[in-house]
């Protein structure tokens, strides 16, 4: 590497100097995220359903780093109609804005109620026809309600020997002790020596409809972090999502399996990037740049 003297009154030193080509190679891998961002957010802007997977990259980590993704990921699509199917089972997600029971979304599979009178109706034809055709009132649901944790939720607890499917939430057994057989408790999750699957299974099923919901719709699939660890929950069925709705765009976000398959081609996009420092990427856009301003992408 080359490397200059700087002369000073104290002497000289010698200090490695970056090379150009190195320079050159920073400036093309930013401009390549950049471009990558700007694809994103073209692909929402455009999409009617997004599709969401958290894979093993989102299992663990400094927790304001995943806390910064999680916000930008809320602040992508909470204006959309989307799921998220999660492999991380801290529970993480439903403490973020994501996983909120106050803030209410349309129900899945409800379309925005349409309104059958033009704004140049007079007023009294306005009203008439709303008594011979009732205004369909929306169904809501809880944001946390879009989230899906096949995985398991190490919060909650269920009986080491499974004697029972009953699960608990924290605290409600204070000893740790299943009521049922004495057994310790251990977390509902896929680690556990049986794993009692009826935890996640209501919102499995209502995953499932939301996801009947999108065939034919223009949808992004955003895959983040999803490796081979379990490829049955996520990475398989979002690519067999993506195969048979010719109206949807994946885009895959890993460090290490960002491969996409030639069936999608010009249908896929694979980022080799760590998923959780990417999305969080998306939050610094729109920070103070040090003058004063903000970056916008």
């Amino acid at each position: 590497m080359p490397a200059a003297r700087l002369r000073g009154s104290g002497g000289a030193g010698i200090f490695p100097v970056m090379g150009a080509g190195s320079q050159a190679r920073g400036a093309r891998t930013e401009k390549r995220k950049t471009m990558d961002r700007i694809q994103l957010k073209e692909q929402l802007a455009g999409c009617e359903k997004v599709l969401i997977g958290l894979g093993e990259e989102w299992k663990s980590g400094e927790e304001v780093r995943l806390g910064r993704a999680y916000q930008a990921l809320y602040e992508l699509v909470k204006e959309k109609d989307y799921f998220i199917v999660t492999m991380a089972t801290d529970a993480r997600i439903y403490e973020t804005a994501l996983g909120s029971r106050q803030e209410m979304v349309q129900a899945a599979g409800q379309a925005p109620g349409e309104d059958l009178c033009c704004e140049a109706l007079e007023e009294g034809l306005r009203e008439k026809m709303d008594r011979i055709f009732p205004p369909k009132q929306e169904l809501k649901e809880s944001r946390w309600q879009r989230i899906v944790a096949p995985c398991g939720n190490e919060t909650w607890r269920q009986c080491s020997l499974a004697c029972t499917k009953d699960i608990w939430e924290p605290g409600e057994i204070p000893d740790d002790r299943c009521p049922h057989c004495g057994a310790p408790m251990t977390g509902n999750t896929t680690e556990a020596q049986v794993y009692i699957e009826e935890g996640y299974l209501p919102q499995w099923e209502r995953y499932t409809h939301w996801l009947a919901g999108t065939l034919n719709k223009k949808t992004l699939i955003l895959e983040l972090g999803v490796g081979f660890g379990n490829p049955g929950v996520i990475r398989f069925p979002f690519e067999k999502a993506a195969y048979f709705n010719q109206k949807a765009f994946l885009c895959r976000v890993n460090m290490r399996f960002p491969q996409i398959a030639g069936e999608l081609h010009g249908r896929a996009r694979g980022i080799a990037a760590d998923s959780v420092e990417w999305m969080a990427s998306f939050l610094a856009d729109n920070e103070p740049d040090g003058s004063g301003g903000k970056v916008n992408i």
